[in-house]
Parts: C-alpha cells; structure tokens; sequence
C-alpha cells in the first residue's frame, strides 16, 4: 500500500501539502494534526482515502504513527514533516515548559518520525522536513524557535547526501513569514511581540514551490523575492550587525529595555 504520511495537516501548509499530494495516486493520505475536526474537513474534501490521526507528537502521537506503520507495513512515498510551532517574546515571557516543548516537536519527533519510517520507505520516496529562514541567523526574542529550524535544517541537509546511494530526496523546506495558524500560538502576550513583517506569503504558494522541488530531486526549497534575498544578505552580514538590525526592525530595543 502506497502512502503518503503529513504531520501538521489540521493547518497551513501541512493541509496544503496533503492537498496537492491528492493527485499522486496513492493507497491513502496518513493526516496526522491536533484539530480532529480540521481533519475530518479534509477528508471529505479529498479524493485519496485520509486515515486521520488526531494527536499531539509530543504526547504519545509520534509513538502511536510508528506502531501503525510498523503494523501495517506500507510502502511510504511521502514524509511531509510540517509540524512545528515557534512562540515569540523574551526567555522570560515564555514558559520553560513551551520551550523545552519547541524542541520536542520541532526536533526530537520529526527525526523520530525519519528514522523509524526509513525502513518502509524506497526508490522514490520523498521527504520534505519543514524548517525556515529563522535557520540562517540567531534570532532575539525568538530564539528557541529559530534554534530548532537551524537544527531540521542541518538535519535535512545532511541527511539527502547520506539517502542518495539509496536515491530517496530529502529536501528542507524553509518558509518566509507565511499565513497560517502558526501566529495564533506563536504570540505569549497581548501586545504583538513581531510587528514588522515586510510579505505575508499564502501556504498554497510555499507548498507549490516546495513539491515541485521535490519532483525535481532538489534538496532545498525556498519560496519568494524576499526570503530568498534575506538568506543571501545573511551570509555577508556579520552576526551581530544582523541580529542588531532585527532587534530595530521590530522596535524590541524601544520595548524591552
């Protein structure tokens, strides 16, 4: 059985990649989200059968996928990793707990999910690990978040060189500020931490480019002007002069003082 399996599919752009994965042919779409309700939409919405899984990965969730694959032994074409979720403010507006929560979702359960779903996947097979263009610089105020996307970026990119002798594509899919439900959670205060978002770009537009990467064999996704020019600026511009730069962007240095 021919299956493609989504995590964050009850928004943005997990939904959307399960979406456009509906025209591949496969046995099912596995939809693996938090919104059981989202994901009953999206089932209905779709051609493909949808299993639906609606927990949360870092309690109990990632364990429960694994034992169904290893329970139904199907043959995965897709892994799309696009659960994840930042919060915004200082390290002492944010509770320990959601940051050490960052690095289990963010990390621990996409290489969890990798690596015990390798030995069901072949020639063929792809893998879209979802970090950001938070991954190529520190980020204040955001610094956990960022921290984690460097790390699935590191982690992806590694990971395709050590996949290509058994010709499987991994490829890191880094979003620009996007439209989704990721703002929702992302925000601890009342006050908007980020207000200075030059593009908002729409999840359809990312997923797009992103599967059309991967047809291509590509390891590395990036959708847009200005993301794209933002990474360049980045690999000139010292650390500090680029961190400097945000923090006056965002007026953090007039806030927080």
């Amino acid at each position: 059985m021919k299956i493609a399996v989504v995590t964050g599919a009850s928004n943005g752009m997990g939904r959307e990649f399960a979406r456009i994965l509906d025209g591949e042919g496969l046995q099912e779409i596995w939809a693996i989200g938090l919104e059981k309700e989202n994901l009953q939409q999206l089932q209905k919405q779709l051609k493909t059968p949808v299993r639906i899984f609606a927990v949360d990965l870092t309690d109990g969730g990632t364990e429960e996928v694994i034992s169904a694959v290893r329970e139904t032994f199907p043959d995965v074409r897709w892994l799309v990793n696009a659960a994840g979720f930042g919060k915004f403010g200082r390290y002492d507006e944010i509770p320990v707990a959601e940051s050490t929560n960052m690095v289990r979702l963010n990390c621990e359960c996409l290489v969890s999910l990798t690596e015990n779903l390798l030995p069901f996947m072949h020639e063929g097979a792809k893998i879209a690990q979802f970090s950001s263009v938070a991954a190529f610089q520190p980020t204040p105020f955001q610094n956990v978040y960022a921290a984690t996307k460097a790390f699935v970026y590191s982690y992806a990119r590694a990971l395709s060189v050590e996949l290509k002798p058994r010709k499987i594509t991994v490829t890191a899919v880094c979003p620009f500020w996007t439209d989704s439900a990721f703002f929702r959670r992302a925000e601890c205060t009342e006050k908007k931490v980020v207000t200075n978002m030059c593009v908002l770009y729409k999840p359809q537009d990312v997923v797009k480019k992103a599967y059309a990467d991967m047809k291509k064999g590509k390891d590395f996704s990036m959708y847009g002007f200005k993301a794209r020019s933002q990474t360049r600026l980045v690999k000139f511009m010292p650390v500090k002069l680029m961190m400097k730069t945000w923090v006056k962007q965002q007026k953090f240095d007039k806030r927080y003082k």
